[in-house]
Protein backbone atom coordinates (compact mmCIF):
# COMPACT_ATOMS: atom_id res chain seq x y z
CA UNK A 1 0.00 0.00 0.00
CA UNK A 2 1.02 3.33 -0.32
CA UNK A 3 1.92 5.10 2.89
CA UNK A 4 1.87 9.24 2.19
CA UNK A 5 4.11 11.06 3.57
CA UNK A 6 1.90 12.29 6.55
CA UNK A 7 1.48 9.27 8.14
CA UNK A 8 4.88 9.29 8.90
CA UNK A 9 4.26 10.05 12.77
CA UNK A 10 1.75 6.97 13.28
CA UNK A 11 3.89 4.43 11.88
CA UNK A 12 7.45 4.13 14.26
CA UNK A 13 6.17 1.48 16.18
CA UNK A 14 5.75 -1.02 13.19
CA UNK A 15 8.20 0.52 10.69
CA UNK A 16 10.72 -3.26 11.36
CA UNK A 17 10.07 -6.44 11.91
CA UNK A 18 12.54 -7.98 14.01
CA UNK A 19 12.74 -11.30 14.85
CA UNK A 20 15.59 -12.69 17.59
CA UNK A 21 16.21 -15.20 20.05
CA UNK A 22 19.60 -14.26 20.83
CA UNK A 23 21.22 -12.25 23.83
CA UNK A 24 20.98 -8.42 23.64
CA UNK A 25 18.47 -5.67 23.48
CA UNK A 26 15.49 -5.64 20.47
CA UNK A 27 16.00 -2.73 17.91
CA UNK A 28 13.35 -0.33 17.68
CA UNK A 29 12.37 2.15 14.76
CA UNK A 30 14.44 5.50 15.59
CA UNK A 31 14.13 7.86 12.65
CA UNK A 32 12.12 7.69 9.29
CA UNK A 33 12.51 10.38 6.71
CA UNK A 34 11.02 10.51 3.18
CA UNK A 35 12.56 12.52 0.69
CA UNK A 36 14.98 13.17 -2.20
CA UNK A 37 18.55 12.82 -0.84
CA UNK A 38 21.30 10.33 0.06
CA UNK A 39 23.68 9.34 3.20
CA UNK A 40 26.74 9.50 4.43
CA UNK A 41 28.85 7.06 6.86
CA UNK A 42 31.90 7.34 8.07
CA UNK A 43 33.52 6.29 11.51
CA UNK A 44 36.89 4.77 13.05
CA UNK A 45 37.95 2.43 15.86
CA UNK A 46 39.16 3.41 19.17
CA UNK A 47 41.78 0.55 20.08
CA UNK A 48 44.32 -1.11 18.36
CA UNK A 49 48.21 -2.03 18.68
CA UNK A 50 49.73 1.22 18.81
CA UNK A 51 48.34 4.66 19.72
CA UNK A 52 48.66 6.54 16.41
CA UNK A 53 50.19 4.24 13.37
CA UNK A 54 47.80 2.50 11.09
CA UNK A 55 47.50 -1.37 12.05
CA UNK A 56 47.69 -3.64 8.46
CA UNK A 57 48.26 -7.23 9.07
CA UNK A 58 45.53 -9.69 8.66
CA UNK A 59 47.13 -12.88 9.80
CA UNK A 60 46.63 -12.86 13.73
CA UNK A 61 43.81 -13.52 15.56
CA UNK A 62 42.58 -10.51 17.61
CA UNK A 63 42.45 -12.15 21.23
CA UNK A 64 46.50 -12.67 20.05
CA UNK A 65 47.07 -8.81 19.90
CA UNK A 66 47.41 -6.53 23.17
CA UNK A 67 45.64 -3.86 22.20
CA UNK A 68 45.61 -0.11 23.61
CA UNK A 69 43.88 3.04 23.02
CA UNK A 70 44.23 4.99 20.06
CA UNK A 71 45.01 8.68 20.70
CA UNK A 72 45.74 10.86 17.67
CA UNK A 73 44.48 14.27 18.68
CA UNK A 74 47.89 15.39 20.53
CA UNK A 75 45.57 16.38 23.31
CA UNK A 76 47.16 15.47 26.78
CA UNK A 77 43.40 15.82 28.33
CA UNK A 78 41.75 13.18 25.81
CA UNK A 79 43.02 9.04 26.90
CA UNK A 80 41.45 8.03 23.54
CA UNK A 81 40.82 9.79 20.45
CA UNK A 82 40.66 8.98 16.66
CA UNK A 83 39.46 10.56 14.08
CA UNK A 84 37.66 11.00 10.15
CA UNK A 85 36.44 13.09 7.46
CA UNK A 86 33.00 13.88 6.29
CA UNK A 87 32.47 14.95 2.88
CA UNK A 88 28.99 16.17 1.38
CA UNK A 89 28.50 16.65 -2.36
CA UNK A 90 28.41 20.51 -3.45
CA UNK A 91 24.94 18.91 -4.45
CA UNK A 92 23.45 18.59 -0.52
CA UNK A 93 21.46 21.15 0.22
CA UNK A 94 20.64 20.67 4.19
CA UNK A 95 21.81 18.53 6.43
CA UNK A 96 18.04 16.12 7.88
CA UNK A 97 19.33 14.07 10.44
CA UNK A 98 23.05 13.11 11.88
CA UNK A 99 23.44 10.58 14.71
CA UNK A 100 26.84 9.64 16.22
CA UNK A 101 27.12 6.15 17.73
CA UNK A 102 29.78 4.66 19.34
CA UNK A 103 30.27 1.02 20.78
CA UNK A 104 32.84 -1.47 22.37
CA UNK A 105 33.82 -4.53 24.09
CA UNK A 106 34.65 -3.25 28.10
CA UNK A 107 34.85 -5.95 30.61
CA UNK A 108 37.41 -4.13 32.29
CA UNK A 109 39.80 -0.96 31.91
CA UNK A 110 42.64 -3.38 30.98
CA UNK A 111 43.15 -7.02 30.88
CA UNK A 112 46.11 -9.71 30.73
CA UNK A 113 45.67 -13.65 29.60
CA UNK A 114 47.97 -16.15 31.06
CA UNK A 115 48.42 -19.44 29.71
CA UNK A 116 47.56 -22.23 32.32
CA UNK A 117 48.17 -25.93 31.24
CA UNK A 118 46.58 -25.79 28.09
CA UNK A 119 44.42 -23.33 28.63
CA UNK A 120 44.29 -19.44 27.92
CA UNK A 121 43.10 -17.29 31.23
CA UNK A 122 41.64 -14.04 30.65
CA UNK A 123 41.88 -12.04 33.74
CA UNK A 124 41.47 -7.77 34.71
CA UNK A 125 39.99 -5.94 38.37
CA UNK A 126 36.30 -6.58 36.48
CA UNK A 127 36.36 -2.50 37.63
CA UNK A 128 35.12 -0.53 34.46
CA UNK A 129 33.48 3.14 34.00
CA UNK A 130 29.77 3.22 34.09
CA UNK A 131 29.56 6.49 32.38
CA UNK A 132 30.20 5.26 28.58
CA UNK A 133 27.88 7.47 27.37
CA UNK A 134 30.09 10.96 27.89
CA UNK A 135 32.48 11.49 25.38
CA UNK A 136 33.92 14.26 23.41
CA UNK A 137 32.83 15.43 19.71
CA UNK A 138 34.88 18.08 17.89
CA UNK A 139 33.62 19.38 14.51
CA UNK A 140 36.21 20.57 11.62
CA UNK A 141 37.84 23.84 13.07
CA UNK A 142 36.11 23.37 16.56
CA UNK A 143 37.29 22.43 19.91
CA UNK A 144 36.16 19.53 21.69
CA UNK A 145 32.44 19.77 23.47
CA UNK A 146 30.93 17.80 25.83
CA UNK A 147 28.56 14.90 24.71
CA UNK A 148 26.16 12.99 26.89
CA UNK A 149 24.39 10.34 24.95
CA UNK A 150 21.94 7.65 25.69
CA UNK A 151 23.17 4.07 26.56
CA UNK A 152 20.96 2.03 24.24
CA UNK A 153 22.61 -0.56 25.90
CA UNK A 154 25.36 -1.70 28.50
CA UNK A 155 25.63 -5.77 29.58
CA UNK A 156 27.87 -4.47 32.32
CA UNK A 157 24.98 -5.21 35.41
CA UNK A 158 23.40 -8.21 33.83
CA UNK A 159 24.32 -11.51 33.74
CA UNK A 160 24.20 -11.39 29.59
CA UNK A 161 28.15 -11.45 27.66
CA UNK A 162 29.65 -11.85 31.20
CA UNK A 163 33.11 -12.55 28.22
CA UNK A 164 32.78 -9.37 27.13
CA UNK A 165 30.37 -6.71 28.43
CA UNK A 166 29.70 -4.99 25.46
CA UNK A 167 27.56 -1.55 24.89
CA UNK A 168 26.32 1.09 22.44
CA UNK A 169 25.20 4.50 22.88
CA UNK A 170 23.83 6.93 20.45
CA UNK A 171 23.41 10.96 19.98
CA UNK A 172 21.35 12.85 18.06
CA UNK A 173 23.79 15.67 16.87
CA UNK A 174 22.33 17.16 13.69
CA UNK A 175 21.77 20.50 15.54
CA UNK A 176 25.39 20.73 15.84
CA UNK A 177 25.64 20.22 12.41
CA UNK A 178 22.75 22.45 10.72
CA UNK A 179 24.68 24.77 13.12
CA UNK A 180 28.10 24.65 12.20
CA UNK A 181 30.00 26.57 10.14
CA UNK A 182 31.84 24.29 8.41
CA UNK A 183 30.28 21.00 8.04
CA UNK A 184 33.18 18.82 5.57
CA UNK A 185 36.19 18.13 6.94
CA UNK A 186 37.71 16.11 10.28
CA UNK A 187 35.93 15.02 12.72
CA UNK A 188 37.41 13.81 16.20
CA UNK A 189 35.61 11.80 18.64
CA UNK A 190 37.12 11.06 21.76
CA UNK A 191 37.21 9.45 25.29
CA UNK A 192 35.21 6.17 24.30
CA UNK A 193 35.57 4.00 26.64
CA UNK A 194 37.14 -0.11 26.01
CA UNK A 195 38.76 -2.48 27.16
CA UNK A 196 42.89 -2.62 27.03
CA UNK A 197 45.22 -5.31 26.67
CA UNK A 198 43.20 -9.18 26.45
CA UNK A 199 39.67 -10.21 26.83
CA UNK A 200 38.59 -13.64 25.87
CA UNK A 201 37.55 -12.87 21.96
CA UNK A 202 39.60 -9.81 21.39
CA UNK A 203 38.81 -6.41 22.53
CA UNK A 204 36.96 -3.52 19.95
CA UNK A 205 35.50 -0.59 19.61
CA UNK A 206 34.81 2.65 17.74
CA UNK A 207 32.49 5.27 16.52
CA UNK A 208 30.31 6.25 13.76
CA UNK A 209 28.72 8.93 11.89
CA UNK A 210 25.80 8.65 9.83
CA UNK A 211 24.34 11.96 7.98
CA UNK A 212 21.31 12.11 5.62
CA UNK A 213 20.85 15.57 3.58
CA UNK A 214 18.37 16.51 1.11
CA UNK A 215 19.47 16.73 -2.77
CA UNK A 216 16.99 17.97 -4.83
CA UNK A 217 19.06 16.27 -8.00
CA UNK A 218 18.07 12.86 -6.46
CA UNK A 219 15.32 10.76 -6.16
CA UNK A 220 12.88 9.96 -3.65
CA UNK A 221 14.23 8.10 -1.00
CA UNK A 222 13.35 6.09 2.18
CA UNK A 223 15.42 6.01 5.02
CA UNK A 224 15.39 4.61 8.51
CA UNK A 225 17.61 3.77 11.24
CA UNK A 226 16.99 2.08 14.83
CA UNK A 227 18.61 1.61 17.85
CA UNK A 228 19.43 -2.03 20.10
CA UNK A 229 22.51 -4.38 20.13
CA UNK A 230 22.34 -8.07 19.08
CA UNK A 231 24.42 -10.85 19.24
CA UNK A 232 24.36 -13.38 16.32
CA UNK A 233 25.28 -16.84 17.19
CA UNK A 234 23.91 -20.08 16.89
CA UNK A 235 20.88 -18.85 15.28
CA UNK A 236 20.03 -16.33 12.33
CA UNK A 237 18.83 -13.21 12.75
CA UNK A 238 15.65 -11.71 10.47
CA UNK A 239 15.24 -8.21 9.95
CA UNK A 240 11.72 -6.79 7.57
CA UNK A 241 11.92 -3.37 7.09
CA UNK A 242 8.57 -1.98 6.12
CA UNK A 243 7.06 1.01 5.82
CA UNK A 244 7.95 2.20 1.92
CA UNK A 245 7.23 1.74 -1.45
CA UNK A 246 9.11 1.53 -4.79
CA UNK A 247 8.26 3.07 -8.01
CA UNK A 248 5.91 1.23 -10.10
CA UNK A 249 8.43 1.33 -12.69
CA UNK A 250 11.78 1.50 -13.20
CA UNK A 251 15.25 -0.65 -11.75
CA UNK A 252 14.79 -0.10 -8.11
CA UNK A 253 18.17 0.85 -6.09
CA UNK A 254 18.96 0.57 -2.21
CA UNK A 255 21.98 0.27 0.27
CA UNK A 256 22.39 -1.08 3.49
CA UNK A 257 24.53 0.39 6.56
CA UNK A 258 25.87 -1.38 9.52
CA UNK A 259 27.64 -1.74 12.36
CA UNK A 260 29.29 -4.58 13.73
CA UNK A 261 31.54 -5.83 16.78
CA UNK A 262 33.39 -8.48 17.00
CA UNK A 263 33.84 -9.92 13.00
CA UNK A 264 37.43 -11.00 13.20
CA UNK A 265 38.61 -11.30 10.08
CA UNK A 266 40.59 -14.76 10.43
CA UNK A 267 37.00 -16.47 11.41
CA UNK A 268 34.86 -17.55 8.13
CA UNK A 269 31.20 -18.27 8.05
CA UNK A 270 29.60 -15.07 9.21
CA UNK A 271 27.18 -13.54 6.71
CA UNK A 272 24.35 -11.24 5.89
CA UNK A 273 22.00 -11.83 3.33
CA UNK A 274 18.82 -10.65 1.59
CA UNK A 275 15.80 -12.27 0.60
CA UNK A 276 14.19 -12.48 -2.62
CA UNK A 277 10.85 -11.32 -2.37
CA UNK A 278 9.27 -13.91 -5.13
CA UNK A 279 10.77 -17.32 -4.35
CA UNK A 280 11.56 -16.39 -0.45
CA UNK A 281 15.26 -17.48 -0.74
CA UNK A 282 18.01 -16.06 0.31
CA UNK A 283 21.25 -14.42 -1.08
CA UNK A 284 24.46 -14.02 0.61
CA UNK A 285 26.15 -10.72 0.07
CA UNK A 286 29.22 -9.62 -0.84
CA UNK A 287 31.82 -7.84 -2.96
CA UNK A 288 35.39 -7.45 -3.76
CA UNK A 289 36.41 -6.72 0.15
CA UNK A 290 33.70 -8.94 1.50
CA UNK A 291 33.41 -12.58 1.19
CA UNK A 292 30.25 -13.93 1.30
CA UNK A 293 31.22 -16.15 3.85
CA UNK A 294 33.25 -13.75 5.93
CA UNK A 295 31.26 -10.30 5.37
CA UNK A 296 32.16 -8.85 8.68
CA UNK A 297 36.31 -9.14 8.63
CA UNK A 298 37.48 -6.07 10.55
CA UNK A 299 37.00 -3.34 7.78
CA UNK A 300 35.27 -0.39 7.18
CA UNK A 301 34.10 -0.25 3.70
CA UNK A 302 32.42 2.07 1.53
CA UNK A 303 30.90 0.18 -1.03
CA UNK A 304 33.65 -2.25 -2.79
CA UNK A 305 36.69 0.45 -1.41
CA UNK A 306 38.06 0.99 1.96
CA UNK A 307 37.26 3.60 3.57
CA UNK A 308 40.97 5.67 4.44
CA UNK A 309 40.23 8.74 4.85
CA UNK A 310 40.49 8.94 8.56
CA UNK A 311 43.17 8.63 11.14
CA UNK A 312 44.42 6.33 11.85
CA UNK A 313 43.50 4.73 8.54
CA UNK A 314 44.19 1.01 9.52
CA UNK A 315 42.92 -1.77 7.19
CA UNK A 316 42.21 -4.21 9.89
CA UNK A 317 40.19 -2.35 12.56
CA UNK A 318 40.30 -5.45 14.80
CA UNK A 319 36.55 -6.29 15.36
CA UNK A 320 35.03 -3.36 13.94
CA UNK A 321 33.22 -3.34 10.90
CA UNK A 322 31.40 -0.30 9.45
CA UNK A 323 30.06 -0.64 6.09
CA UNK A 324 27.88 0.37 3.72
CA UNK A 325 27.14 -1.48 0.45
CA UNK A 326 24.60 -1.29 -2.24
CA UNK A 327 22.30 -4.07 -2.27
CA UNK A 328 22.55 -5.94 -5.81
CA UNK A 329 19.10 -5.97 -7.47
CA UNK A 330 19.13 -7.26 -10.73
CA UNK A 331 16.32 -7.13 -13.09
CA UNK A 332 14.40 -6.37 -9.59
CA UNK A 333 14.48 -9.41 -8.42
CA UNK A 334 15.27 -8.26 -4.21
CA UNK A 335 13.44 -5.29 -4.58
CA UNK A 336 10.41 -5.46 -7.38
CA UNK A 337 8.63 -2.19 -8.35
CA UNK A 338 5.65 -1.78 -5.95
CA UNK A 339 7.08 -3.73 -3.07
CA UNK A 340 6.45 -2.41 0.28
CA UNK A 341 8.84 -4.40 2.20
CA UNK A 342 12.68 -5.95 2.64
CA UNK A 343 14.07 -9.22 4.62
CA UNK A 344 17.72 -9.49 5.43
CA UNK A 345 19.49 -11.98 7.74
CA UNK A 346 22.36 -12.10 9.93
CA UNK A 347 24.13 -15.90 10.54
CA UNK A 348 27.57 -17.36 11.60
CA UNK A 349 28.81 -21.02 12.30
CA UNK A 350 32.00 -20.01 13.96
CA UNK A 351 32.55 -16.13 14.52
CA UNK A 352 30.08 -14.75 16.62
CA UNK A 353 29.00 -11.13 16.38
CA UNK A 354 27.24 -8.08 17.56
CA UNK A 355 25.11 -5.78 15.36
CA UNK A 356 24.65 -2.43 16.86
CA UNK A 357 23.43 -0.09 14.18
CA UNK A 358 21.61 -0.66 10.93
CA UNK A 359 20.11 1.65 8.51
CA UNK A 360 18.16 0.86 5.55
CA UNK A 361 17.43 2.83 2.08
CA UNK A 362 15.93 2.65 -0.56
CA UNK A 363 14.31 4.90 -3.79
CA UNK A 364 10.52 5.10 -3.49
CA UNK A 365 7.61 6.07 -5.41
CA UNK A 366 7.50 9.71 -5.92
CA UNK A 367 4.06 9.48 -4.78
CA UNK A 368 4.92 9.10 -1.31
CA UNK A 369 7.02 12.89 -1.09
CA UNK A 370 4.02 14.55 -3.61
CA UNK A 371 1.21 13.30 -1.18
CA UNK A 372 2.46 15.19 1.72
CA UNK A 373 0.66 17.82 -0.13
CA UNK A 374 -2.97 16.68 0.56
CA UNK A 375 -4.86 16.69 3.32
CA UNK A 376 -5.75 13.50 4.86
CA UNK A 377 -6.78 11.26 7.69
CA UNK A 378 -5.74 7.93 8.83
CA UNK A 379 -6.54 5.90 11.55
CA UNK A 380 -4.32 2.17 12.42
CA UNK A 381 -6.87 1.37 15.69
CA UNK A 382 -8.22 -2.13 14.32
CA UNK A 383 -8.79 -3.84 17.19
CA UNK A 384 -11.77 -2.50 18.91
CA UNK A 385 -14.48 -1.09 16.50
CA UNK A 386 -16.46 1.36 19.29
CA UNK A 387 -18.53 4.57 18.09
CA UNK A 388 -16.24 7.12 16.71
CA UNK A 389 -14.71 9.53 19.13
CA UNK A 390 -15.86 13.21 18.76
CA UNK A 391 -12.55 14.17 18.14
CA UNK A 392 -11.52 11.73 15.26
CA UNK A 393 -14.35 13.41 13.66
CA UNK A 394 -13.61 16.78 14.40
CA UNK A 395 -10.19 16.06 12.64
CA UNK A 396 -12.26 14.56 9.67
CA UNK A 397 -14.17 17.74 9.10
CA UNK A 398 -10.86 19.87 9.99
CA UNK A 399 -9.21 18.51 6.58
CA UNK A 400 -8.48 21.24 4.07
CA UNK A 401 -10.85 20.05 0.96
CA UNK A 402 -9.11 19.35 -1.92
CA UNK A 403 -10.39 20.91 -5.47
CA UNK A 404 -11.32 17.69 -8.25
CA UNK A 405 -13.06 18.69 -11.24
CA UNK A 406 -16.37 16.64 -11.80
CA UNK A 407 -16.62 15.03 -8.37
CA UNK A 408 -19.27 14.80 -6.19
CA UNK A 409 -18.69 16.75 -2.96
CA UNK A 410 -18.14 14.79 0.10
CA UNK A 411 -15.82 12.85 2.26
CA UNK A 412 -13.53 10.23 0.27
CA UNK A 413 -11.90 6.49 1.41
CA UNK A 414 -9.24 5.97 -0.88
CA UNK A 415 -7.32 2.96 -0.77
CA UNK A 416 -4.52 3.60 -3.32
CA UNK A 417 -3.00 5.94 -5.53
CA UNK A 418 -0.97 4.98 -8.90
CA UNK A 419 1.31 7.03 -11.19
CA UNK A 420 0.92 4.33 -14.26
CA UNK A 421 -2.54 3.82 -15.23
CA UNK A 422 -2.17 0.17 -16.01
CA UNK A 423 -1.29 -0.30 -11.88
CA UNK A 424 -4.52 1.14 -11.32
CA UNK A 425 -6.33 -0.90 -13.40
CA UNK A 426 -4.97 -4.21 -12.00
CA UNK A 427 -6.10 -2.90 -8.46
CA UNK A 428 -9.63 -2.54 -9.18
CA UNK A 429 -9.51 -5.53 -10.84
CA UNK A 430 -7.77 -7.45 -7.29
CA UNK A 431 -10.64 -4.97 -5.57
CA UNK A 432 -13.29 -6.64 -7.55
CA UNK A 433 -12.47 -9.98 -7.36
CA UNK A 434 -12.33 -9.47 -3.45
CA UNK A 435 -16.29 -8.53 -3.63
CA UNK A 436 -15.53 -4.34 -3.45
CA UNK A 437 -16.52 -2.01 -5.92
CA UNK A 438 -13.63 0.14 -6.67
CA UNK A 439 -14.17 3.43 -8.18
CA UNK A 440 -11.08 5.88 -9.51
CA UNK A 441 -10.80 9.68 -10.37
CA UNK A 442 -7.56 11.50 -11.76
CA UNK A 443 -5.89 14.38 -10.00
CA UNK A 444 -5.50 16.75 -12.12
CA UNK A 445 -2.44 18.38 -10.36
CA UNK A 446 -0.11 15.09 -10.95
CA UNK A 447 -2.63 13.01 -13.47
CA UNK A 448 -2.40 10.02 -11.20
CA UNK A 449 -5.40 7.62 -10.42
CA UNK A 450 -7.12 7.57 -7.39
CA UNK A 451 -8.95 4.07 -5.90
CA UNK A 452 -11.55 4.65 -3.92
CA UNK A 453 -14.20 2.43 -2.50
CA UNK A 454 -17.17 4.96 -0.58
CA UNK A 455 -18.03 8.17 -0.19
CA UNK A 456 -20.25 10.34 2.02
CA UNK A 457 -21.16 13.75 2.96
CA UNK A 458 -21.31 12.86 6.85
CA UNK A 459 -18.01 11.98 8.17
CA UNK A 460 -19.49 9.68 10.26
CA UNK A 461 -20.17 6.98 7.68
CA UNK A 462 -16.71 6.81 6.20
CA UNK A 463 -14.75 6.83 9.03
CA UNK A 464 -16.57 3.61 10.54
CA UNK A 465 -15.93 1.87 7.17
CA UNK A 466 -12.43 3.06 7.15
CA UNK A 467 -12.33 1.27 10.11
CA UNK A 468 -14.05 -1.98 9.08
CA UNK A 469 -11.95 -2.03 5.77
CA UNK A 470 -8.40 -1.79 7.98
CA UNK A 471 -9.68 -5.07 9.72
CA UNK A 472 -8.61 -6.90 5.95
CA UNK A 473 -5.14 -7.91 5.71
CA UNK A 474 -4.33 -6.57 2.31
CA UNK A 475 -5.20 -2.89 3.10
CA UNK A 476 -1.87 -1.47 4.71
CA UNK A 477 -3.90 1.58 4.95
CA UNK A 478 -7.17 3.33 3.74
CA UNK A 479 -7.19 7.09 4.17
CA UNK A 480 -10.07 9.92 4.13
CA UNK A 481 -9.78 12.96 1.57
CA UNK A 482 -12.39 15.82 1.72
CA UNK A 483 -13.46 17.22 -1.95
CA UNK A 484 -14.81 19.89 -3.33
CA UNK A 485 -16.42 20.79 0.36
Amino acid sequence: MLLPNKRIPLMLLFAVSFVVAQEGLNFTVNKQFYLKGNSVLIGNNIVSNHALEPFNDRSVFNDKIKLEYIDVDEDKSTFSSSQAVLTLPPTSKKIVYAALYWSAIYKYDKGVKRTLGDQIVYKGNDERSLDVHKILFKLPNNDYEDLKGIKIYDSYNNAQFNDTKPYVCYADVTQLLQNASTVNGNYTVANIRATEGFVSGGASGGWLLHVIYEDDSAKPKYFTTYNGFTEVNKEAVDITFKDFRTDEQAEIKTALSLGVLEGDQKFKTDACYVMHQDSESFTPLSNTLREDSNFFNSTITIGDKYFKDRTPNSINTLGFDLLKTDIPNPNNMVLSNNSTEMTIRFKTKADRFYVFFVAFETEISPILLESKDENLFMTTDTKTYALPQQKDLDKITALKSLSIPGLEKGYYLVTNVFSVEANATKWKAFLAEKGHTPKSYKNPKNNWDYIYLDMSEDPNDVYLKQRELSKLDYFSDVWILKINM
